[in-house]
This record gives structure tokens, C-alpha cells and sequence, in this order.
């Protein structure tokens, strides 16, 4: 039976499209991996429908104190994104970061959610800033924690027929600065082996932390929360040793779910490396009263 492509104007008709027809069924979003996978013959679905024409899923706007991306939303988009650069600075370099300039053009945010990959650029940043995905199939519209979305590595929780539509989050403070910092095996078109996204506020005085938020990625089957690496960073001076306490913190969390494989050992040196300099970004910035822009 020959591949049967869809390409719908509209949401309601590529959920309709999912749910109605007979066989396994694809989403394209910005294609970069499936069309890969399907010439592998990792996947061979009797059908595709492909998002890109959805405009519905297309946007980046700040709204009743939430930041609302659209699934169809490209990673250039995100990474020139004046909204993000301004407030959001972590998840607009984590975008500037993926693939080439052509992967980028093509790549959404939904479709690197959906993959799950525990390399996907923009994931530790968005699971740092505590993202919400929206999500639309046949029985209706449900929301999740992206965090609870994600089930292992290249793995989802997502029903055959639902689509991820938006993920949004909470405004950062006005004065939180935020980094992101990846090492890759080369520079062009690299694959994370480590990545690490940090947001960091301080009071009024400036001088103590009322909000930490550290994403860590690549070490793990998902991009994960390091809540005891903020934990000591939280309620005191961003000090060298309060920022020293957090990169042990990040090191223990990535220990302990590298375990033995064989990457573990250049990883376990690698990360702490990765993770202070996602901190000193962030201290320059907060310390020298400016943001750093992707």
C-alpha cells in the first residue's frame, strides 16, 4: 500500500485526519527527523500529515502574565524572537544552538518535544522554566506538564491521535537573567552531550536570589530539573560558593543517572565544567546590571 501525505489548512481537520484514517499514522512537523527515520525504514507509517500549513499553531506572544508559543513555531523564529531574547534569553540561545541554520528553519519546538530525545536543545530550558503543553486529539484538549509529557528516551505519553498544539510558561521576573550553555562534539551541527539552561532573579537590593531555575539535558532519557542545584542557590547572596554548592549539586544529579555507561566518566568531569559556566554567565549579567542577548 502506498504512503498516503495529508496537508491540512486547519487543526480540527488534522485531528479529524488522525482519528478517521485506517493504519499508523505520522506527524510532520518540520520533518528533520522523520523523513530520516522513514529513508532507515525506522518508521514506516501508512500515512503523514504534515502541520506545516496549520498558521493556528504558528506564534510567540506574551499573554495575562504567560509566554505562549505555538508548536509550529521554528527554532530561527525562537532564537530571533525580540520577546524571548529580551525575557526569555536561555530558551532563545538553546534555539540558536540546534542543528544548521537550515535545520533551524525547519525544526519546530513541537516536533522537539514530541521526539523526546535526550539531546533536544530547547527542552532543558523550557523544563527549567516549568513549561505547560497543550494538547488537542479526538477526546478534546488537555493540558500537562511538559515534564510529565516526556516518558523516556525518544518516548512520549501522547495518544496516536493527539497533537501538541502550544507550550507556555510563566513570565520570568522582569529581573531574572537567564543562560544556556551546551558542549557538543564539534561546533557545526552538533548533538548536545551535555546542555544546561539557568535563570536566576535577585531582590531588589540585589542581594539575594528569590528565584533559581536549572535545566539539565543530555545526561539523563530526558532533560530534567536540578531542584536541589537551586535549592542552593535560593535565599542567600550569588556568591562563588553558593554558585560552587549548585554545580556540585548539578554534578551529584548527573551522576547519579549517568550510572556506568561509557560515557559516564568524561560526562561526570564535563558537566561540572558546563554548568559553571552557565552560572558565571548568568552572575556576570546579574552583577554587571545587563542581559546577555542570544
Amino acid at each position: 500500500m502506498s504512503l498516503k501525505f495529508y496537508q491540512p489548512l486547519e487543526l480540527t481537520e488534522a485531528v479529524e485526519l488522525l482519528t478517521s484514517s485506517p493504519g499508523v499514522g505520522k506527524l510532520l512537523a518540520g520533518g528533520t527527523d522523520l523523513v530520516l527515520h522513514m529513508r532507515e525504514g525506522k518508521v514506516k507509517p501508512d500515512f503523514v500529515v504534515d502541520l506545516s500549513k496549520i498558521q493556528e499553531l504558528r506564534f510567540i506572544k506574551s499573554e495575562a502574565g504567560l509566554i505562549r508559543i505555538g508548536s509550529m513555531t521554528t527554532f530561527t523564529e525562537l532564537h530571533t524572537s525580540p520577546l524571548l531574547r529580551e525575557r526569555v534569553t536561555c530558551l532563545a540561545e538553546a534555539a540558536g544552538f540546534v542543528g544548521s541554520p537550515q535545520i533551524r528553519n525547519q525544526g519546530t519546538v513541537g516536533g522537539n518535544i514530541a521526539n523526546a530525545s535526550p539531546a533536544a536543545d530547547s527542552v532543558p530550558a523550557l523544563v527549567a522554566l516549568g513549561a505547560v503543553v497543550k494538547i488537542t486529539g479526538g477526546a478534546g484538549t488537555r493540558e500537562a506538564k511538559l515534564s510529565d509529557i516526556l516518558v523516556g528516551a525518544g518516548k512520549n505519553n501522547l495518544a496516536p491521535d493527539e497533537i501538541i498544539t502550544e507550550v507556555y510558561f510563566s513570565e520570568p521576573n522582569p529581573v531574572a537573567v537567564s543562560a544556556f550553555v551546551k558542549l557538543g562534539r564539534r561546533k557545526a551541527l552538533a548533538i548536545s552531550r551535555i546542555s544546561v539552561a539557568v535563570l536566576v532573579a535577585l531582590d531588589s537590593p540585589g542581594e539575594k536570589v528569590i528565584e533559581a531555575r536549572i535545566g539539565l539535558g543530555a545526561v539523563a532519557p530526558n532533560p530534567f530539573r536540578v531542584t536541589t542545584g537551586e535549592a542552593a542557590l535560593l535565599h542567600r547572596g550569588l556568591t562563588p560558593e553558593g554558585m560552587e554548592e549548585a554545580v556540585e549539586a548539578v554534578c551529584a544529579e548527573a551522576s547519579a543517572t549517568l550510572g556506568n555507561r561509557a560515557s559516564a566518566v568524561y560526562k561526570k568531569a564535563a558537566v561540572r565544567g558546563v554548568a559553571r559556566e552557565a552560572l558565571a554567565r548568568v552572575y556576570r549579567n546579574l552583577t554587571e546590571g545587563g542581559r546577555q542577548h542570544a
